[in-house]
């Protein structure tokens, strides 16, 4: 789920667990009733870095399908690896992120050349979960097709006072499962102008290149929090609220959050 920010209110309906790490300058939302058929969405992750060269091609790629399945399709550009480290005197933005790095090293997407990426994690441990962008979409459109076991909704706003992003999300269980899930919540920052290598162009090295989707932060850490069971059933609720201060460089009016809910063990994403 991809939301930008919105207003907030208060929380006044019980939930049947809730988990808090927020501030208290962050007020509560109040969420509607879910649909009977809750939409089914896949993450797309993106693995990039400013020096890499064909990379553009696929951030082309993410941009084509986004506006094929529109709100269905979350995409994230995760820079990590040698070709998103700042070098020299003009690739010295910094897109790089903890939780990035640790997913990169973890699931082997800069090893195995940029640009690649992962579709809900599918296919791992086995090597297939790196898809190069030529493969993206079949797989999204065969994650897409599948019945949604969980519904999530977010909400977020900015705090100016606090200079704080405040979100709750609230998880719907659609059917039983029975293993553990982590609730995974970052930020991302679209329309960020700097420099990035492009062997189709001339010069290659273009300066006001448009970087969009850039994961900026993890709230839940790299691994997301545990929504602290081992077996869900129908019907039951799951509320998370989390604040995470803003970076002075980031742009709050070009940022979204998004949540995603992930099989702790598999590292599947789920919704």
């Amino acid at each position: 789920t991809s939301i930008t920010f919105t207003s907030c209110d208060v929380v006044e309906e019980p939930f049947m667990n809730i988990q808090e790490e927020v501030s208290d300058s962050c007020e509560a939302f109040i969420f509607t009733a879910q649909t009977n058929n809750p939409t089914r969405k896949v993450l797309l992750e993106d693995y990039t870095g400013h020096k890499c060269g064909n990379c553009p091609r696929a951030a082309e790629t993410a941009e084509e399908l986004k506006e094929t399945y529109g709100e269905q399709l979350v995409t994230v550009a995760v820079h990590a690896g040698f070709f998103a480290w700042p070098m020299g005197d003009h690739f010295t933005t910094d897109f790089t992120t903890d939780a990035g790095d640790e997913w990169d090293t973890h699931f082997g997407n800069s090893d195995a050349g940029n640009p690649n990426g992962m579709v809900n994690r599918t296919g791992y441990p086995e090597s297939d979960h790196i898809l190069q962008h030529s493969q993206w979409a079949q797989m999204v459109e065969e994650q897409i097709q599948l019945p949604a076991k969980i519904g999530l909704q977010l909400m977020a706003s900015y705090n100016e006072t606090a200079n704080l992003i405040c979100v709750d999300v609230q998880t719907e269980i659609l059917q039983s499962i029975s293993a553990p899930l982590s609730l995974n919540v970052i930020v991302t920052e679209s329309e960020i102008i700097a420099y990035q290598t492009d062997y189709a162009a001339d010069p290659q090295e273009i300066p006001d290149y448009e970087h969009n989707h850039v994961m900026r932060k993890s709230i839940t850490g790299a691994w997301g929090q545990s929504l602290g069971q081992e077996n869900y059933t129908i019907g039951d609720y799951l509320l998370n609220r989390y604040s995470t201060e803003v970076d002075e460089i980031w742009n709050v009016n070009k940022m979204s959050v998004i949540a995603f809910i992930s099989n702790a063990d598999t590292y599947e994403v789920l919704q």
